[in-house]
C-alpha cells in the first residue's frame, strides 16, 4: 500500500463521487431540515430538495458566495450569532473561527464537536501528504489564531502527533530562536512569510537561514509555492529537503489540497468531507477535472452541522496538474493561478497579477517580487499597459533597460498583456509576514 494517512486517498475516484452523491442526499436532508436560510432559498430558487440527490443533480443548484456569507451576518441574535446560516444551537457550537478579511469584512464559521472531528481527519490527510511525520518538531509560524490557518491547522498537526511549537504571532526574533533552541526541522506558515524570512532573518541571525535546522518549508495562504522560480529560491537559501504548498478555505474545511513528494501539484484530501467542482468562472459550467483544464473550486461540504454550504464559490482559480500520480493518491491536483477578485482586465483580456509575476520571474535579472499598481482599489480594467513593479536581483549584470524589455516582450509574448515596469530594489517593496499583496494602490 502506497504511504498516505488513510486509505480512502488511494480509492478509485469514480467509487469516491458515487460515495459523495450518498453523503449528498443525506446533507440536503439535513439542509432541508436545519438551515434556515437554505429552506428559505429553496422556495426562491423553486428546487424541491429531494430532487438534489446526486452530484449531477447538484449542478442545477445556483452558487452561495462570500456576499452571501456576509448578508448573513448583517443581523444576528444570541440565538444565531452566525447568522440565518448557521443550522446548530449556539450551545453545540464547538469553535468560531473566521476568515482574514482581505477581500472584505471577515465572515465567521461555525463548528460544533463533530464537525472539528472530521476537520481534523481531512488536515492530518493534507499534512501527512505534505511530509510531517509524528517525530517531526514543527515551528508554526501562524500567529493568526481565529484565522483558518491559525488554530485548525495548530490541532490538526497535534493530532497527527507532530511535537508542534506555537512561535508564531510574536516577534521573528522570537521564531527564529525557538527554531534553534528547540531544533525545528519543519515550518509552516504562509508562503509570503517564508520569503520575508528569507530575505530579513540573515540580518537577525547574522548567518543565512541554511544554518537553521529546518529541512522542511510547508506554505499556505496564498499562491506562489507553485512558481519554479519561488521553489527553488526556497530550495536554495534554506538548503530544504522538501517545499510543499497547502490549500484550504474557512467556509468549508481549513486545508483541503497538499502537495505530495512529487511536488507538481496539490492534492485533493476532501475525500467524504467536502465534495469539489470546477466551474468556468464566466459560463458557471462544470468543467471536468482533466489535465490543463481550468476553473473556479466550487465545493459542497458533506456531513457539516454547524455552517453548512451548498455549491460555495471559493474564488479559487486552479489549473489540473494531474489526475494519476506515483504517490498513489487517485484524487485530482491542482495549482491555485490566481483569485476571481484579484483578475485584471486587459482590453478585454482576463489575466492574473500572479501569472504576471510569474512570467516576470523567468526574465534573466528579475526576481520573483512583482506588485501591479493601480490608481485606486476599484480599477480592474486597463485599457493602456498595466504598471509593474519589478524587483531587480542585485547580482544581475544586466542593464535595468534590458530587463525592463524582456519584461515587457516575455509579458506581451505569453500573456498577451502590455505592461509597464518600474525596477525597484527588494527595500522598495514591503514584505508581508502574513499575505503578500500582488496588487497595491498607488499612493
Amino acid at each position: 500500500m502506497s504511504d498516505v494517512y488513510d486509505s480512502i486517498e488511494t480509492e478509485p475516484w469514480a467509487e469516491i463521487q458515487e460515495r459523495h452523491s450518498e453523503l449528498l442526499d443525506q446533507q440536503v436532508d439535513y439542509l432541508a431540515a436545519e438551515s434556515e436560510y437554505y429552506q428559505r432559498k429553496f422556495d426562491e430558487w423553486g428546487i424541491d430538495p429531494d430532487d438534489i440527490d446526486s452530484i449531477e443533480a447538484l449542478r442545477a443548484v445556483p452558487f452561495t458566495t462570500k456576499d452571501d456569507e456576509r448578508a448573513c451576518q448583517v443581523e444576528t441574535d444570541p440565538e444565531r450569532p452566525l447568522g440565518e446560516h448557521q443550522a446548530v444551537a449556539t450551545e453545540r457550537l464547538n469553535r468560531t473561527i473566521s476568515s482574514s478579511g482581505t477581500t472584505g469584512k471577515p465572515t465567521y464559521f461555525g463548528l460544533t464537536e463533530q464537525d472539528r472531528k472530521k476537520w481534523n481527519q481531512v488536515l492530518k490527510r493534507c499534512f501527512y501528504a505534505a511530509g510531517i511525520r509524528p517525530d517531526d518538531t514543527l515551528i508554526f509560524g501562524v500567529g493568526q489564531t481565529m484565522v483558518p490557518g491559525g488554530t485548525p491547522y495548530f490541532e490538526g498537526l497535534t493530532k497527527l502527533g507532530s511535537n508542534v511549537v506555537p512561535a508564531g504571532g510574536g516577534t521573528t526574533e522570537r521564531l527564529l530562536s525557538a527554531t534553534t533552541d528547540l531544533d525545528g526541522d519543519v515550518l509552516f506558515t504562509t508562503t509570503s512569510h517564508l520569503r520575508y524570512l528569507s530575505e530579513r532573518a540573515p540580518e537577525l541571525l547574522d548567518h543565512d537561514v541554511d544554518e537553521l535546522p529546518v529541512t522542511k518549508l510547508i506554505g499556505g495562504g496564498g499562491p506562489g509555492i507553485a512558481n519554479p522560480e519561488i521553489r527553488e529560491e526556497l530550495y536554495d537559501v534554506w538548503d530544504a529537503t522538501d517545499v510543499r504548498e497547502i490549500m484550504g478555505l474557512g467556509d468549508v474545511v481549513a486545508c483541503l489540497w497538499s502537495e505530495c513528494e512529487a511536488e507538481n501539484g496539490m492534492h485533493f484530501h476532501g475525500q467524504e468531507h467536502a465534495h469539489v467542482e470546477l466551474v468556468d468562472p464566466e459560463t458557471e459550467e462544470v468543467v471536468p477535472f482533466e489535465d490543463g483544464a481550468e476553473g473556479e473550486l466550487v465545493y459542497t461540504p458533506l456531513q457539516r452541522e454547524a455552517t453548512p454550504l451548498l455549491r460555495f464559490r471559493s474564488g479559487d482559480v486552479a489549473r489540473v496538474t494531474g489526475t494519476e500520480c506515483e504517490c498513489g493518491r487517485t484524487s485530482p491536483k491542482i495549482q491555485c493561478i490566481g483569485r476571481t477578485d484579484d483578475m485584471l482586465i486587459y482590453k478585454g483580456m482576463n489575466v492574473f497579477p500572479s501569472a504576471i509575476r510569474d512570467v516576470v520571474s523567468d526574465v534573466d535579472g528579475a526576481q520573483p517580487h512583482v506588485r501591479v499598481i493601480v490608481p485606486d482599489a476599484d480599477q480592474v480594467h486597463f485599457e493602456k499597459p498595466i504598471p509593474l513593479e519589478v524587483v531587480v536581483d542585485p547580482d544581475t549584470a544586466r542593464s535595468e533597460d534590458e530587463i525592463a524589455g524582456d519584461v515587457v516582450d516575455a509579458v506581451r509574448s505569453h500573456l498577451k498583456v502590455r505592461v509597464e515596469p518600474r525596477l525597484v530594489d527588494l527595500d522598495d517593496i514591503e514584505l508581508s509576514e502574513y499575505k503578500a499583496d500582488l496588487v497595491v494602490v498607488e499612493d
